[in-house]
């Protein structure tokens, strides 16, 4: 590997001097890390077109200096202690001189709009139940790598190539779609389903493709906080529907006539009351939908795990040409870090959104695909969700009996039987945000509720939550449930 220094043939400082203070300060900053091994003499002087002897002078005054050390037959080195910690060039004017100040970059609306910090990790030891993330111990990492390996010896280099499907593996996008005709009955053909970067890409590509300034979208309330983050972003109004015991209020968001462009829900469990959207409320959502023209995201995060009672049909399914785009991801059925999803779209948008998912990261990684696509054909994903809908319930169940053991009726647990978290309710004398700082400090991350628009008035003595258990262990959640009681009562 080559090496880039900022050497300037022309100036009245010396190469030799040059070159030394380049490698000093690409030392004391980092550039070059303890224990580094630096390029022999004559292949540096090589590739910056100098001297041997210049590269070599440089070398030994450094290691008089105690900043590199030389191992016969093995090289030169940085050494592992340093004998400076300041950060001050050792020869002032060898960098030519640029004004201090502050450069400010102009962003554009968007880049304006997500210029602020992201959420920090939480600290070690917590207990996250502000991630929503699957369970992953129990995913068949043998199995997942028996297809990887089969797969890499199957010879198919175009697997490791650009791919000629934007769009997505044909081979996966089927099995995608005979997956959503029997689990979800929807209705669909495999070149109406885009492969995507998970749910949330999906979510963005909608807003890329649909939304202009000041277009308005229509979203539960409380609701989802990421997918309004990128609806504003692209400079549109949210318009926030509030949400009961069966879903969105559908009469609420008609008295709105068709102001709204787009009308974003997750239906078969609302995120994050946990209810589901009434059938008498869907068929209402759909004619409303066809007759001002405006187009529904159905956002069908964690459908798969429901533990009481029969599956429900998607939105999207319940008539013919529905005007409905329908996500759901792998990320939480399988593992987060796989990365892929999937948007089915009405044929007459599929063009566009194969162009914004070229434009927007070229493809979704082939072999994945391929993988995942042997995954569902031989029969694997339907097992496994049945496998895993078993230890969610029963974490489920786990983790509600430790709350109502510390909290008894001063807990309340809303929401369908259903899905990867539970919004919890407590009686409590503080208020959600002390109540928040205090379970953290306890231990324990939860997520608060977020209301697109004016949130309503805090209720008196009350707090709410929403607390993921699927990735978390038998083990933790009883004592997350503790931890939680001893903050707030």
């Amino acid at each position: 590997m080559d090496f880039v220094f900022h050497l300037n043939s022309r100036s009245t400082i010396a190469l030799y001097r040059q070159l030394y203070s380049e490698l000093r300060l690409g030392i004391l900053a980092g550039r070059f890390e303890a224990g580094a091994r630096l390029p022999g003499s004559r292949h540096l002087a090589d590739s910056l077109g100098i001297s041997r002897m210049t590269v070599n002078e440089c070398y030994e005054r450094l290691a008089s200096e105690g900043y590199l050390e030389t191992r016969p037959r093995s090289g030169t080195f940085v050494c592992k202690s340093l004998p400076d910690l300041s950060f001050s060039p050792a020869s002032p004017g060898i960098r030519e001189s640029v004004p201090q100040s502050r450069f400010l970059p102009r962003l554009s609306r968007y880049g304006a709009a997500v210029n602020a910090p992201l959420r920090r990790p939480d600290s070690p030891g917590i207990i996250r139940l502000n991630m929503h993330g699957p369970d992953v111990v129990n995913f068949p990492v043998n199995l997942w790598s028996q297809l990887q390996n089969r797969r890499m010896k199957s010879g198919r280099s175009d697997l490791l190539d650009y791919t000629q499907h934007f769009a997505g593996d044909i081979q996966l996008r089927h099995a995608i779609t005979m997956y959503l005709r029997k689990s979800r009955a929807l209705i669909c053909g495999p070149d109406q389903v885009i492969i995507v970067s998970g749910s949330q890409q999906a979510i963005y590509l909608t807003a890329r493709l649909l939304l202009n300034e000041g277009d308005v979208v229509a979203m539960e309330s409380p609701g989802y906080r990421l997918a309004a983050k990128v609806f504003s972003s692209q400079g549109a109004a949210i318009l926030p529907i509030p949400v009961d015991a069966h879903g969105m209020k559908v009469s609420e968001l008609k008295k709105h006539g068709a102001r709204a462009k787009l009308v974003y829900l997750t239906p078969s469990h609302q995120y994050p009351t946990g209810v589901s959207l009434s059938r008498g409320r869907r068929m209402e959502l759909l004619h409303w939908a066809r007759k001002s023209h405006t187009l529904i995201l159905e956002d069908d995060y964690d459908s798969e795990f429901r533990y009481s009672g029969r599956p429900l049909p998607s939105l999207q399914g319940m008539v013919d040409d529905a005007p409905v785009l329908y996500t759901g991801t792998f990320s939480k059925m399988l593992f987060p870090s796989l990365r892929l999803g999937y948007v089915v779209v009405p044929r007459s948008m599929k063009n566009a959104f194969t162009s914004a998912k070229m434009l927007s990261d070229f493809q979704s990684p082939s072999f994945e695909q391929a993988v995942l696509a042997d995954f569902i054909n031989e029969r694997h994903l339907e097992p496994y969700i049945r496998r895993m809908r078993t230890i969610y319930g029963r974490r489920r169940e786990l983790f509600i009996h430790a709350l109502k053991k510390h909290f008894g009726s001063r807990v309340k647990i809303l929401g369908d039987n259903a899905g990867v978290y539970v919004m919890a309710e407590f009686k409590t004398n503080l208020s959600q945000s002390e109540a928040h700082a205090r379970t953290f400090r306890n231990g324990v991350s939860l997520e608060q509720l977020y209301w697109p628009g004016k949130a309503p008035p805090p209720r008196a003595g009350r707090v709410s939550f929403v607390c993921a258990f699927a990735g978390r262990t038998d083990a933790e959640l009883p004592l997350a449930a503790e931890l939680v009681a001893s903050a707030l009562l």
